[in-house]
C-alpha cells in the first residue's frame, strides 16, 4: 500500500491554528443551522410517527412489533422511549436525531483529519454539512441520523484496518457494526460489502488482510448478525413480504441510479448536483493516486449494496434513505480535493463557502421541503396528522359520539390531540343508557370509508342518510342521524335476537356503552377507545313472555388476539346483581363462545354486560393494538325448558349445532361424526338420556355410548325415521361424558344441504340429561 505523504502545514494532525478552527465553528454552525431550523414544525409523517406510536407501549410490545410488523429492528424504539419520558414535543423527539446528525458532521472532520489531514478532514465535513440528503433525514424520528454517526466510525475503524492491520481496529469495527444490526437490516448488505473489502484485501502470506482476521470478522459478525436474522429479520412477515415484489431490472437499475444521484443533492437542481459529483470526482482521482486501496474500499462499499438491490429487483419499500449512509464515503472522497487547491491557506474558507452552498440550497432553495407544517408527507398515509389533530381540536366537543374508518389515521391524529385537547374526543366516548336520538360523527380521512364503500356514494348508501359532511383539510367529517331503537321485547318463545356491531347499526342498538368505538371493518367490531382501561357496552331485553322458566342460550362472536387482554360477559336481570358468563383472556383461538342457562324466576328486563380490557403487549401496524379485541355481536334463543336443558348439571357440550326454530319445529343440529355431552358429578349417580331426533340420511347409523359403554345403537335408519329414546345412564363419581356417533352428516358421504358446510348428522328435538326417578 502506499505509504502517505509526511504531515504537511494545514493538512496534519498538528494543533490547528485559529483560521481552521474558526472555519470548524463556522461549518458546525451551518450545520446546525437548516437541521434545527423549525425542526419542530413540520407534521410527522406517517414513518416518523409510527415510532413515538410504537415506542409509548411496554418493552414487550415494541419487540412483538420489531418481530411481526415492523420492517426495522426495534433499538431506536427503545431509544426513543427513554426520550419519551424527557418529553413528546415534536421538538423533543426529533432532537436525538439532529444532535446525531450534527455530531455526524464533527465525526466525519475527526475521522477524515487523522486519516488524511485536516484539509480533508475540513473538507469532508463541509460535504456533509451542506447534504440535502443528510438534513431531509437527520431531521426525523427516525433511526437513519444514529446509523450514519455509528457508519461514520465504522467507516473509519475499517480504513484504519486496511491501511495499519491490526486486531484492535478490526474488533472496533465489529463493535460499531453490532448496534446497526439493532438499528436496521440494510447492515447486513453493507457489512457483506464489508467482509468483500477485507476479502479483496486477503494476502495469506503477506502483507495484507490475514486469513485469522478475516475468520475474527466473520465470527465477530455472526455472532451479531445471526440473532438478529432468526429472532428479528425471519418471523417478521412484513419483512419477509418485500421479496415477494419483483421489478423488471430497468425499473430497479432506474431507481438506483435515481437514489444515487440523490447522494449528491437531492433535489432537480441539476447544476447544483454535477458541482457536488465534479467535487467527490476530484476527490477520487487525489484518493486514487494517494490511497487506491481506501478507494477501491468506498467504492466497493457503495456498490455491492446496491448490486444486491439490483439482483433482488427490490422495489418495494426501497428509498432514498438505504443509500443515506452513502454521503459517508462520498463525503470522504471529497474531501480529498482540498489537496488540489495551490495554497493550504485556502482550505478554511472555501469549506466553510462549500458548506454555505449546500445549507443555503436547503433552506432558501427549498424550504418548502423541510420547514413547513406539511414537508413531509406519504404516498399512501398522505393525511397531515398535526394540522388535522389542530383542525378537529375546535371542531370536535365533550360527549360527541364518533367513529372513524382508520384506525392508523385516529392514531396519528390522536397522538397531537392529546396534546392539543384536555379530553381526546376519539379516546372518550359515552352513551347514556336511556339516551334518545343524537347525531353521529364519522371521521373519514382523504377517500377511506373503510368496509363501508370505496366512494363516498357507496358509503352513502350503506350508512343512510347523512346530515351534513364538512371537508376537514383532506378529509371528511360526516355527521349520520342516529334514531333509537327501543329495547327489544320477547313476546313468546320460543325467540330469537341477533345483534352485531355493525356500522352504524350498533349506535341505534346498544343500549349504552363508554370507551367503545366500532371499527367499520370485516362486517363491524366494537373496540376499546383506550389501552390498558375498562370499556364496556351494555345491550338490554324486555321480557314479555310469562311466568314460565326459561332456556337462554347466547352465542357470542368475538376477537381477542392480544396477550393478557380480557373479554368478560355478564347477565343481568331486573335489578339483580350481574351474574358472570365467561371471561376470554388472550390470546385466544376461539372466535366465538356458546353459553347457555336456564332462567327459573320471571323478569321483566336483561341486560347484557360486555366489559373489554385491551392490554398493551401484543403489537399491530397502525401505531396501535386496540383491534386486536373487538366485541362482534351475539345471537340470542329463548325456548322453553324440558328440551334441551339438563337440570342440576353443568354440562359441556360438543359438536352441537345452536337452537333454532321456525313456528313448527324447535331443533338443534349434531354435527358429525361425533357429538358429546360431558359433565362431573361429586359422587356416583343415575340419570336417563332423553334423545328425541329424526333421520335425514337414508342408511344412518347412530351410536349412542356413556363412559365408553354402548347404550344404544340403530343401524341403517330411513330417512324419515323418527326416534325417542329414553336411555339410562349410570353416572360417576367425576367426569362422565355421553358420546353420539354418526355414520355419516352433510359434506361427508352425503349432501344433503350442499351449500351449508355445516356436518349436520341427525335432527334432535329433544336431548337432555335428567335425574332418574
Amino acid at each position: 500500500m502506499p505509504q502517505l505523504s509526511p504531515p504537511s502545514p494545514g493538512r496534519s494532525g498538528q494543533a490547528p491554528g485559529w483560521p481552521w478552527r474558526l472555519a470548524l465553528g463556522c461549518l458546525l454552525a451551518l450545520a446546525a443551522w437548516p437541521r434545527f431550523y423549525h425542526l419542530e414544525t413540520p407534521s410527522m409523517w406517517w414513518d416518523e410517527i409510527l415510532v413515538p406510536l410504537t415506542a409509548r407501549f411496554p418493552a414487550a410490545y415494541i419487540i412483538d412489533f420489531a418481530r411481526h410488523c415492523e420492517m426495522h429492528p426495534p433499538l431506536y424504539h427503545f431509544l426513543i422511549k427513554l426520550v419519551e419520558a424527557a418529553g413528546l414535543s415534536d421538538f423533543a423527539l426529533r432532537l436525538p436525531s439532529a444532535l446525531c446528525g450534527l455530531a455526524a458532521v464533527y465525526a466525519l472532520y475527526r475521522v477524515g483529519t487523522a486519516l488524511y489531514g485536516r484539509a480533508a478532514g475540513l473538507w469532508a465535513a463541509a460535504f456533509l454539512a451542506g447534504s440535502a440528503m443528510q438534513v431531509w433525514h437527520v431531521r426525523q424520528v427516525r433511526p437513519y441520523a444514529l446509523l450514519t454517526l455509528l457508519f461514520v466510525f465504522s467507516l473509519y475503524f475499517l480504513l484504519r484496518f486496511l491501511r495499519e492491520r491490526r486486531d484492535r481496529d478490526l474488533w472496533a469495527l465489529v463493535g460499531v457494526n453490532a448496534p446497526l444490526f439493532l438499528l436496521h437490516y440494510f447492515t447486513f448488505q453493507i457489512v457483506f460489502a464489508q467482509g468483500l473489502v477485507l476479502l479483496a484485501n486477503w494476502r495469506p502470506g503477506g502483507n495484507g488482510v490475514s486469513t485469522r482476521q478475516i475468520l475474527l470478522f466473520a465470527a465477530g459478525t455472526l455472532v451479531v448478525a445471526v440473532p438478529v436474522l432468526l429472532y428479528f429479520f425471519l418471523p417478521s412477515q412484513t419483512t419477509l413480504s418485500i421479496f415477494g415484489f419483483k421489478a423488471g431490472y430497468e425499473e430497479i437499475g432506474r431507481l438506483i441510479a435515481q437514489y444515487a444521484a440523490m447522494v449528491l443533492w437531492s433535489h432537480d437542481d441539476l447544476a447544483l448536483r454535477l458541482f457536488m459529483g465534479a467535487w467527490v470526482f476530484c476527490g477520487a482521482v487525489v484518493l486514487a493516486r494517494r490511497a487506491p486501496r481506501e478507494l477501491a474500499a468506498c467504492l466497493l462499499l457503495v456498490a455491492v449494496p446496491a448490486v444486491i438491490l439490483f439482483l433482488m429487483r427490490k422495489t418495494a419499500y426501497f428509498s432514498p434513505r438505504h443509500f443515506l449512509y452513502m454521503t459517508v464515503p462520498a463525503a470522504l472522497v471529497a474531501g480529498q480535493a482540498a489537496r488540489l487547491l495551490p495554497r493550504p491557506g485556502l482550505v478554511p474558507p472555501l469549506a466553510v463557502a462549500l458548506a454555505a452552498l449546500g445549507c443555503l440550497g436547503v433552506t432558501c432553495g427549498h424550504p418548502e421541503a423541510y420547514f413547513e407544517e406539511t414537508s413531509y408527507r406519504h404516498p399512501v398515509f398522505v393525511t397531515n396528522a398535526k394540522p388535522m389533530a389542530r383542525e378537529l381540536a375546535w371542531r370536535l366537543r365533550p360527549g360527541q359520539v364518533l367513529a372513524a374508518s382508520d384506525p392508523g389515521t385516529v392514531n396519528a391524529v390522536s397522538w397531537y390531540l392529546d396534546r392539543f385537547t384536555a379530553q381526546n374526543p376519539f379516546r372518550h366516548q359515552r352513551l347514556e343508557a336511556g339516551a334518545g336520538d343524537f347525531d353521529l360523527l364519522f371521521f373519514a380521512p382523504y377517500k377511506i370509508w373503510g368496509h363501508l364503500g370505496k366512494t363516498e356514494e357507496a358509503f352513502a348508501a350503506a350508512v343512510g342518510p347523512i346530515a351534513k359532511a364538512e371537508p376537514v383539510l383532506n378529509a371528511m367529517l360526516y355527521t349520520l342521524p342516529v334514531t333509537r331503537e327501543p329495547a327489544p321485547v320477547v313476546a313468546a318463545v320460543p325467540y330469537h335476537l341477533r345483534r352485531r356491531a355493525a356500522f352504524p347499526e350498533f349506535y341505534r342498538q346498544v343500549a349504552a356503552f363508554t370507551d367503545v368505538t366500532v371499527n367499520p371493518y370485516w362486517g363491524g367490531e366494537a373496540l376499546a377507545t383506550r389501552n390498558d382501561s375498562p370499556a364496556s357496552l351494555e345491550y338490554a331485553v324486555d321480557n314479555a313472555a310469562g311466568q314460565a322458566p326459561q332456556l337462554l342460550q347466547w352465542v357470542f362472536e368475538y376477537r381477542n388476539e392480544g396477550r393478557d387482554s380480557t373479554m368478560a360477559y355478564a347477565l343481568a336481570f331486573d335489578d339483580e346483581p350481574p351474574l358472570p358468563l365467561f371471561t376470554s383472556t388472550g390470546p385466544d383461538p376461539a372466535t366465538a363462545r356458546t353459553v347457555s342457562l336456564v332462567r327459573q324466576r320471571p323478569y321483566t328486563r336483561l341486560r347484557l354486560l360486555v366489559t373489554t380490557v385491551c392490554a398493551s403487549y401484543t403489537a399491530r401496524y397502525p401505531g396501535g393494538n386496540l383491534e386486536t379485541v373487538a366485541f362482534r355481536g351475539f345471537d340470542l334463543e329463548i325456548a322453553p325448558t324440558g328440551r334441551f336443558d339438563s337440570p342440576g348439571l353443568q354440562v359441556a357440550e360438543s359438536s352441537l349445532g345452536t337452537i333454532e326454530h321456525n313456528p313448527a319445529n324447535l331443533w338443534r343440529w349434531g354435527l358429525g361424526p361425533r357429538s358429546s355431552l360431558a359433565f362431573d358429578l361429586p359422587e356416583d349417580g343415575r340419570y336417563v338420556l332423553e334423545c328425541d331426533f329424526a333421520n335425514v340420511i337414508p342408511g344412518q347409523t347412530v351410536t349412542i355410548a356413556a363412559n365408553g359403554r354402548e347404550l344404544a345403537r340403530l343401524a341403517d335408519l330411513p330417512a324419515d325415521a323418527v326416534k325417542s329414546l329414553r336411555l339410562p345412564v349410570e353416572a360417576r363419581k367425576g367426569q362422565n361424558v355421553v358420546t353420539i356417533d354418526y355414520a355419516d352428516w352433510n359434506q361427508g358421504k352425503t349432501a344433503f344441504a350442499p351449500t351449508d358446510l355445516r356436518t349436520m348428522a341427525l335432527f334432535f328435538r329433544a336431548l337432555r340429561l335428567v335425574a332418574a326417578p
